[in-house]
Order: C-alpha cells, then structure tokens, then sequence
C-alpha cells in the first residue's frame, strides 16, 4: 500500500461542475475505456445511449399513476412508479409495469431493474417476477433495507 502524497489536503467543492471535477470524470473514461473498450465503444454508438420510458395512466381525464424509466443497452431501469393512493390495488401498476416491459422488449432489453425500500413495493416486484439481487441493511438509517430486483423479460 502507497502513503498520500506529501502535504494532502482534501477540500469539497461546490459542485460537481466545478472545474476539477472533469478531471476526475476523465480519469474514470480513460480507466473504462481501458478495462472495457469493447463496452465503452457500444456506449458511444447513438443507438444505445439511454433513452427515456415514461408512462402516465389517466382514468376519468386525471392522472392516477405514473412509471419513470429508461432503457439502455439490454436494461430496463425503473426509478420511481407511484399510483394515486386512492386508486391502488385495481390493477394500474401492474398495467404500468407491463407496458413498460412491453416498450423495453420492443427497443431490445432483455432485463428489468428496480431498487425499492423495504416498506414501498418489494412485494408487488416479487408478485411480479422480479428476484432479489442485492439488499442494503439499514439504507435510511432507521432501519429499513434498500432491495434491488431484477427480472429476465421475455
């Protein structure tokens, strides 16, 4: 194991546009494009960048739930699906869910990823076919677990 350099300092900054920040970013591209040309040349090809999948359901001219992903490479990735509490349990994010996957399949993915908080909808991923890849104890610090799911798609 190497010592610091003398005389290290470490100081925050601002943000992550301020000016040194690229540097980091760049060492990082130059180290994967190193370790994995073959990945990091399909990311440049315009075809697979990551591209938005919103979906919103209306019923009755109001919105009453909603499913924020993308698509990437062979992945679905979803952030956040939400249905109007009082409109759960009637189907609306399993219709959500099968479209997206639906949509997912027809631009190439072959797997789905969701992360969800223990007390939000594992089961409802579970019930769907999603398997639990990974799970951090305690991620909110009160106790409740972060879950990663993933699924194949047919």
């Amino acid at each position: 194991m190497s010592l610091p350099a003398p005389h290290l300092s470490i100081a925050p900054a601002t943000d992550l546009s301020a000016p040194d920040c690229d540097l980091v970013r760049q060492w990082l591209r130059e180290h994967n494009w190193s370790a994995n040309p073959a990945f990091m040349e399909l990311l440049q090809q315009p075809e697979h960048q990551a591209r938005s999948l919103i979906l919103l359901a209306t019923a009755d001219d109001r919105i009453v739930g909603g499913l924020f992903a993308e698509t990437q490479l062979a992945w679905l990735r979803i952030s956040i699906m939400s249905v109007d509490p009082e409109s759960r349990s009637r189907g609306i994010g399993t219709a959500l869910l099968a479209e997206a996957e639906r949509q997912a399949i027809t631009r190439g993915c072959r797997h789905a990823y969701a992360d969800t908080m223990d007390y939000q909808a594992p089961r409802f991923y579970l019930a769907h076919g999603f398997t639990v890849a990974g799970e951090i104890p305690d991620w909110d610090s009160h106790g409740h677990n972060k879950l990663f799911l993933t699924k194949p798609l047919q």
